[in-house]
This record gives structure tokens, sequence and C-alpha cells, in this order.
């Protein structure tokens, strides 16, 4: 082979690699979803008429604890454009790599010299860059394309299929189950099939209030609950911060259930008006009454304030380290700011 072959294989493989780490970034920069399914041509067709009819108010979500029209229109619509980006990156990396294989397949000693000389540099300006660089994240797309291709040389040898590896298309596969578990109907009635009911709290414990029923979970795995309702129209139910528990509200009834039992652990108040979640779901948050609020981490309760202002709250949000709002001026017309320490439950008020 001439010197002018030898730099033009060694171009050419570079050239290659680098548009692989290409795809590969792409294909990570994919919007997230809570999808775990890759959706064929014809269902992501349907997600897109399923959106657009949720955005016209055309359709609503079953299960309205887990999402607004909207939220689901927009996971409708990010989990199809997931899966084209992700399809058409397929497509471009086995072109690649077919290609990169076709050079490499010459064994050309300059060409494994240049490619050894590509990954050192990528790995110093990594190191260099620290890792959050976007040096380390090509670097690390290398190293994934390094072990991809030993894995087809490995095979070649073999001459044998490889067991397929199921690849996470979400970026928390524990979404879904928690979704599948929390998914909750209100029925207007007790089911007439005979299936089994749930009475939280059990029948004979309750002070007369009336009960509403609501199917928890979807599937094998749902239940039905007969929950004693309470003083305000708030009826949902969601995952709590350990994974291990439920809560919900009926009419304003707040409840604490063991999700694998099934079971009441306590009730928390008959006038719950709201809850609010944190980012990451390891803080959970209930209103009770627009009066006061109550927090839920991963080890169980935290804290409960006293009341705030003259009941009433609005403009509530979640930042990095408090609640903030505004609350009722309990002695004047009109509102006061207010927020709550996330780690103490301490409370500070315009009051």
């Amino acid at each position: 082979m001439t010197l002018m072959k030898q730099d033009n294989a060694s171009q050419r493989a570079v050239a290659l690699i680098h548009e692989a780490v290409d795809v590969l970034q792409r294909a990570g920069n994919a919007p997230d979803s809570p999808v775990n399914a890759f959706l064929p041509a014809r269902l992501r067709r349907e997600f897109r008429r399923t959106a657009a009819r949720l955005r016209q108010n055309r359709a609503q979500p079953r299960y309205r604890n887990l999402h607004t029209s909207e939220e689901l229109a927009d996971i409708y619509e990010r989990t199809v454009q997931r899966d084209e980006i992700l399809e058409q990156a397929l497509r471009d990396f086995k072109r690649i790599t077919r290609d990169l294989g076709r050079v490499l397949e010459e064994n050309d000693p300059e060409v494994g010299k240049t490619i050894e000389t590509l990954i050192r540099e990528a790995k110093r300006s990594a190191e260099e860059h620290g890792p959050g660089s976007e040096a380390a994240r090509r670097y690390r797309q290398l190293q994934l394309l390094a072990w991809l291709g030993q894995q087809y040389h490995s095979h070649k040898r073999r001459q044998r299929s490889p067991v397929p590896r199921r690849v996470p298309l979400a970026p928390d596969p524990s979404v879904e189950r928690r979704n599948q578990m929390t998914a909750a109907e209100l029925l207007a009635s007790p089911p007439s099939s005979g299936e089994a009911v749930i009475a939280i709290p059990p029948d004979g414990n309750d002070s007369g209030r009336g009960r509403i029923f609501l199917r928890i979970g979807t599937g094998e795995g749902s239940w039905i609950g007969s929950f004693e309702r309470g003083h305000a129209s708030v009826s949902t139910i969601f995952m709590m911060p350990d994974g291990k528990h439920l809560f919900v509200s009926a009419e304003g009834a707040g409840y604490v259930i063991d999700a694998k039992s099934r079971t009441l652990v306590e009730e928390i108040g008959t006038e719950i008006t709201g809850v609010m979640r944190d980012d990451p779901m390891t803080l959970f948050f209930v209103n009770h009454n627009d009066r006061c609020l109550e927090a839920f981490g991963k080890s169980g309760r935290l804290w409960k304030t006293d009341t705030i202002g003259s009941g009433g709250f609005r403009r509530m949000a979640i930042t990095a380290d408090a609640i903030v709002g505004e609350a009722r001026h309990p002695s004047r017309p009109g509102w006061a700011r207010f927020s709550v320490k996330l780690a103490t439950g301490e409370v500070w008020a315009e009051l």
C-alpha cells in the first residue's frame, strides 16, 4: 500500500469515528420520556393524533391524577420525537460502522496507530476539562464505540448471534412502574362484578361522612378502595418518596396506605386542598385547607407547620431550599409573602 493510500485510510477511519460519535451523541440528546417502549411508525402516528386531540380538549387523560391533558400531550410528543431520533440514529450508526468495518478489515497498522492516537488525545482532553465536559462525554462515546467494535469482532469469530441487550428508553424505568401503581379512577358506585373492595378505614371505624370508590393501579395489579370522604373536593393519589406508601386524598380525607399490603397506615386530616412534589420526587407536601403544610421524605414525615395566614394560599412554588408563596394576611385585606425551609419546616412570613 502506498503512503497516500495509508494516509487516506487513516483519515477515512478518523472521519467515520467522529461521525459515529456524533450519532451516539445525537441519540443521547433525544428527549426524555417515561414511555419505556420503542414505538413503531404506526404507533407514532397514533400518539401524534392523540396529542393533538388532548391539546384541543377533544380527549381527556384516563388517569387525571397522573397528568393533565397538556402534560400527557407533551409526553406523547416527546416520545414520538425520541423514537424518530433513535430510529434515524440507528440507521446512520449501522451505515457508519459498516463502512468503518471495511476500513479496519484491511488491517493497516497505520490506521491502528492513528486510532490509538485519537483515543489517547480524547482521554487527555477529557481529563483536562473534567468529568462534566463535552470532551469527557465524547471520550465516553469513543469507549462505547470501541466496546461495540470488540463485540462485533468477537461475534464474527464465534459466528453466532449474541443475546440481545435491553436498552432502556427512559431515564428512570421506575417511573412507569410508579405510574402503573398509582393510576386512579373515580368510580360512580361499587363494582357489580363481585370484585373485592378494601374499606379504608375499615367498616365500623368511620365517622359516617360517606365514602367514595377508587380503582387504583392498572391491569392485574389494580384494586378497588372504599375511602371515607373528607371536607374538601380534592381526590387524588400519589406514590410517596419512600416508594413503599401511597398517599390518597378522598375528597379531602388524607390516608397513607401501605402499597404492598393495601392497608391503612395513618389518617392525616380531612381538609386537604392540594399536594406538591419536588422534581426528584424526594419530597412530598400536603396542603391542609390552605392554612398549613406538611412534608414527607424518604424516611417518612419530616415536619408540619403551624397555621400560616388566615386561610388561603396562592402562587406557591418549590425552590432549591424552600416552598415560597403568598398567604392571606390575618389582620388586613390582601396577601403576604411567606417561605418554608425544606430542611426544617421553619416558616418566614410578612405577617
